[in-house]
């Protein structure tokens, strides 16, 4: 047992020496962490808050200044910070340099374009009411929402505007109200009508509040990201564990160690146990950092510390099985960054798991990236270690299936 604690202890301290391996076992996460929740936004709405608009209203009528009063209200006051200004020329240089997600122009024949029996009754307007968008190429999602708000409003006021001009023709018809009273009245209904249409269906923000107390704001990208992308890196160094083996084979120096008084078998789980513990090494300090300098709530500890124990096990378990039927380190490398970015691509690391087609999130529970994904998120939500047992059983069976797997393998070899 001293033998094995030894040279897992020796490959732990030669990792921790290489400047170069701590980069990647430790900087490479948090900077990627950082990277992907900025790119993402930490709350619910991914990357969309308070995404700056710009509006220019020549409308006149009532709905212009409905549409500015929609934008403008709680319900989008999370999502867009809108600005009404009366320079068109000025709010298009802003979109051009960055400055702003977007500028909608609002035409001046808008209302009377929508409102029956408008300003010009019995004779339509020559030409349609556009509202214009002047969109910034550079910010494609916020300006993706922008548009959608707006053509959201456009059919919804529409289709009440219709209503009411139904409503008007029906009254006119059957002799309720003159032809003369009819501008006035269609005005009124599809004013209200259009209204109604668009606090019914508009686009708003949903924000819900834990029952235990604590204010839930939706999903948490630095939350789903910080456990994403330690699991990324870990397989990366399981991988890299793994193919020491055979670069010691290939240097000579295991060989030498074989000529020791150790077994071969000793040798071997001591090098796979020195993958294991800079597995978890590099677990927890990613874990510790992300809390202290993210603020990612991790949950239980007691869970959090199963989970790191099981999910370690089973990454270095793919780590040994690939360093066992590997024929070079070379091939091992290939072969393990290869797995690991599959792994990683259909786990979810880099897209969150819910948003993944079902079969897909099925087939990767061949990955520790997975169950380790699954285990983390029912710890951020609330859950106790009774909740991670599934999660648990299914990463240490996969570690008792690789070990041994790799085990018969590397005993063919060394025997």
């Amino acid at each position: 047992m001293k033998a094995i604690v030894n040279i897992a202890w020796k490959d732990l301290i030669v990792v921790f020496r290489d400047r170069g391996a701590l980069a990647l076992l430790l900087l490479a996460p948090f900077a990627l962490t950082l990277a992907m929740s900025a790119a993402f936004g930490r709350d619910g709405n991914p990357g969309l808050s308070d995404i700056p608009l710009l509006v220019v209203n020549y409308d006149s009528g009532e709905f212009g200044d409905l549409l500015i009063e929609i934008l403008n209200s709680e319900r989008l006051s999370e999502l867009i910070s809108p600005t009404v200004t009366s320079d068109e020329a000025a709010a298009r240089t802003a979109v051009d340099q960055d400055k702003a997600a977007a500028v909608i122009i609002i035409p001046a024949n808008l209302s009377q374009r929508i409102m029956p029996g408008g300003p010009t009754a019995g004779a339509p307007a020559t030409q349609p009411a556009a509202v214009a968008l002047y969109l910034n190429p550079t910010r494609p999602i916020s300006a993706g929402v922008i548009q959608a708000i707006v053509t959201e409003f456009l059919h919804q006021v529409n289709a009440g505007a219709a209503g009411g001009q139904v409503a008007v023709s029906q009254l006119v018809m059957n002799g309720l109200i003159s032809p003369e009273q009819a501008p006035e009245i269609g005005r009124a209904i599809g004013e209200a009508a259009g209204r109604r249409s668009t606090e019914a269906r508009l686009i708003t923000i949903s924000r819900q509040v834990d029952q235990s107390g604590g204010e839930a704001n939706g999903f948490d990208w630095m939350g789903y990201m910080a456990p994403s992308m330690a699991i990324l890196f870990l397989m990366f160094a399981v991988m890299d564990g793994g193919r020491s083996i055979l670069v010691e084979r290939d240097h000579g120096t295991l060989p030498r160690m074989l000529t020791a008084p150790v077994t071969a078998a000793q040798v071997l789980v001591g090098k796979l146990f020195g993958t294991y513990l800079i597995g978890l090494a590099q677990m927890a300090i990613l874990i510790v950092g992300s809390a202290l300098i993210f603020n990612v709530r991790w949950g239980s500890p007691a869970g959090v510390l199963l989970t790191i124990l099981s999910v370690v096990a089973a990454a270095a378990g793919w780590g040994a099985l690939i360093a066992a039927f590997a024929r070079s380190s070379g091939q091992a490398n290939a072969v393990g960054t290869a797995l690991a970015l599959v792994f990683a691509i259909g786990a979810g690391n880099f897209i969150a798991r819910p948003a993944l087609p079902g079969w897909l999130q099925t087939i990767s529970f061949i990955s520790p990236n997975a169950w380790g994904l699954e285990a983390f998120a029912a710890l951020t939500a609330g859950g106790g270690v009774s909740d991670l047992l599934p999660y648990l059983a299914g990463l240490w069976l996969m570690a008792a299936v690789l070990f041994t797997a790799a085990a018969l393998a590397f005993r063919r070899q060394y025997q």
